[in-house]
Formats: structure tokens, sequence, C-alpha cells
């Protein structure tokens, strides 16, 4: 007769002696917990069987030894839960349903919902390196440990031999964690699609998968009046009409170049679904309104608003280089990106006591958080004036008898 064996609680783990082919407990019909001992570490192992034949993946290390985490180190609870919710899967639609597959749909879905295509372009290219990796991969066999140690491989560190300081060490590594971060997002929206389409029935393995904290500053260049008039000044036509248009709207870098003659509307710009895949109209000062008026002067409305010397759409590369001409011309004490001038637009609404819903819509973005992680320490002066401004002053005011008590 089979003996039976117990996984649940470490003191019956700890009395089964080592051996290479895991312990099994089955939990639901089809589905088995296994329990691999080696000689210095165990690990948890899942088993299913699809009517046909049985398929085994590991799910981490057992917490025989260190505390459970819940990602690479998992409690018996923990493989239960997982056990659970991920059932024996007999149906071809998502197990025959790749990663490069997922990415495809995912990118078709967007182009789909965003009428500008550069950021999608720019999107593919990072996941690049994320689709060749596990491009024959099916999604329902992803796990969070293959998950995270990819995510964790992007991060590159400083070599212990390069002559720089701690502080440079730390800058460098964090500066790499964030591109990390950034990568496995659009990584994880892409899965994320494949489950709320039904291509898959978990979203456990990459739901797990924390992001690095406290990476990814805020940057905080932001040009005064002074520096930005230096600015227009340094720059030569036509970059300094994209120049002075940036300054005048705050629109993304990608939404200036595309802008049309047609989009100008007298007192405003009617700005295409971008980023946000929503349109949206965006004011004008008076200078502003000059300024349009004169590039849109006697021009069809097709046209582009802003071309660059051959008449066509601008590159990124066209306009780092322009950037870094007229930064070096302009003899600015603090070096600037292009879309340091989106940043001084909305840094120049705060300081002039706009809020941070006006600055959101002006800007573009989805809500307000954006807008309070880039200009909070700006915003938090405002608020800190309109609180000077209409909160009451507070006077304890005597009564008779005290004050007949301190004459005496």
């Amino acid at each position: 007769m089979k003996k039976t064996v117990r996984l649940d609680t470490r003191e019956q783990r700890k009395r089964l002696p080592p051996r290479h082919e895991p312990y099994y407990v089955d939990v639901a019909k089809g589905v088995a917990i296994g329990y691999r001992k080696g000689i210095t570490a165990a690990s948890w192992y899942l088993r299913r069987f699809n009517g046909t034949k049985y398929h085994k993946r590991e799910l981490g290390q057992a917490d025989d030894g260190l505390p459970a985490d819940g990602v690479r180190v998992l409690s018996w609870p923990d493989v239960v839960k997982l056990a659970i919710v991920e059932p024996a899967r007999a149906d071809a639609f998502s197990s025959k349903y790749s990663v490069q597959q997922c990415i495809a749909d995912y990118f078709e879905h967007r182009r789909a919902r965003c009428r500008s295509s550069e950021s999608i372009k720019i999107d593919e290219g990072k996941v690049r390196r994320f689709a060749e990796k596990f491009a024959d991969v099916q999604v329902s066999a992803l796990t969070t440990i293959g998950l995270q140690s990819w995510r964790d491989r992007l991060v590159s560190q400083p070599a212990a031999n390069v002559d720089i300081t701690e502080a440079k060490r730390r800058d460098m590594l964090r500066a790499s964690q964030g591109t990390a971060n950034r990568l496995w997002a659009i990584c994880r929206a892409a899965l994320n699609h494949a489950f709320r389409t039904g291509r898959v029935d978990t979203d456990l393995a990459w739901r797990r998968i924390q992001p690095f904290q406290d990476v990814d500053e805020a940057r905080k260049r932001f040009l005064s009046v002074a520096e930005a008039n230096k600015l227009l000044g340094a720059c030569k036509q036509p970059f300094r009409d994209l120049v002075q248009a940036a300054l005048l709207t705050g629109l993304r870098p990608g939404e200036l170049v595309r802008l049309t003659i047609g989009q100008f509307q007298g007192t405003r710009l009617e700005v295409s679904a971008g980023k946000t895949g929503k349109s949206r109209f965006v004011p004008l000062t008076t200078q502003g309104i000059a300024v349009f008026k004169r590039l849109a002067k006697g021009r069809p409305a097709p046209d582009l608003m802003l071309p660059n010397t051959d008449m066509k759409l601008w590159t990124r590369m066209q306009i780092a280089r322009a950037m870094r001409e007229a930064v070096t011309a302009a003899n600015l004490d603090t070096p600037a990106v292009f879309y340091d001038l989106r940043r001084s637009y909305g840094s120049l609404l705060a300081n002039a006591q706009a809020n941070d819903a006006t600055i959101a819509h002006l800007l573009g973005h989805a809500d307000t958080r954006m807008t309070r992680r880039h200009y909070a320490h700006l915003l938090d002066n405002v608020v800190a004036a309109e609180l000077q401004a209409k909160l009451p002053t507070f006077k304890a005011r005597r009564s008779r008898k005290d004050a007949v008590g301190s004459r005496v």
C-alpha cells in the first residue's frame, strides 16, 4: 500500500529523505503539488494532467530555511493557492497562444486606439528583447521566477573596478533599474491584454512581480523665463519656431512636429489623440495666437505647422542635435533637453498659481497624478500661498475679569 505523504508543514517535510523525483500530493482533479527535496534546498512543483499527458513545472523555492515572500520563496498556502487558480488547461485556445503572438496582438490593439504611431514604434523596439527571449513560449507556461529573472537581468551594475564615487554608482544603478521598470511595464501591459481578452485564464505569473522601488525620480529641470529667452536667441530657424511653440503650448515633441495648419483654430490648437488616446484643445496666449498666425499665413490646412529644413517631420535625432547646439550656444549654466521645455511650461503655470487640474488638462495628462509627481513642490507653494491668504488669524480675547486682575 502506497504511503500517504504530507507536505503542509515544515516538520513533516523535514522527515522526508532527499530524492530527485518530487513527492506529490493531489489537491484537485488532475492537479498535484510536488515537493522536490535536495541536500541543501527544496523546491515546489505543480503537475497537471490535461487528459492525455502530464505537464510539470517548477513554482519556486520552498520556505524550509527562508521566510516566504510569495514570489521566489513559497509557503504551502502559496502553492495551494497557485494550484487552485491554475487548474489543468485542456483548452487549446490558451495553451497554444505564444508570447510572440501576444505582443503582436497588443500592438495591433494599440494602433486601433491611437492615431499616432511614433510611441508604438518606440515601444515595439523596446520589447524586442522580451519577444526574442520568450518568442516560442506559451503565455500559459510563463512563470513568475522566469519572468522576474529576465527582468532582473536587465539591470546592469557598474563594474567593481570602475573608478567612480559611491554616489555615482548608486545613481547608475537606480537609472538602470528605472529603465528595467519602464521596459517591464510595456511587457506586462501586453500580457494583461492577453488576460483581459481571455487568451489566458490567469495573470498571477506576472502580477506578483513588483517594480523596483524609488528609482524613477521626476526630472526637475525647468527653464526660467530668462533662460528660455537666451535659448531662443541661440536657436537657428526653423528650430527656433519649434522651441517657441513648445514654450507657448507645452505640447509633447511628437504632438508638436505633427501639428498641421488646420489644427490652428484662431485662439486654440486642436491636438490629435496621442499618448493618452484622447484629443484635446489647448488655448493660446496673445503671443501664441500671433506666432501661430504668422506660421499659418497663406498655407493650406494639410501642411505641417513646424516642418524641418527639408519641409518634413522633425526626427528625434534632429531635435536632440539642434537642442544640444542651441544650449551650448546659449551658454546655459545647467544643460537642458527638449522635453524640459514642456516641463517649463507646466512649472510657469504652477508658479502662476494654476491648480493641478488645469495643468493636467493643458499638458494632456490622463489625471492629476502625473501632474502632482512632476510639479508637487511648486504646487505646494501655491497651496501655502492660498492658506496664508484665506485662513483667518485667531486671537485670544481676554474677559473683563482677566483684564481687571492684570491691573491689580
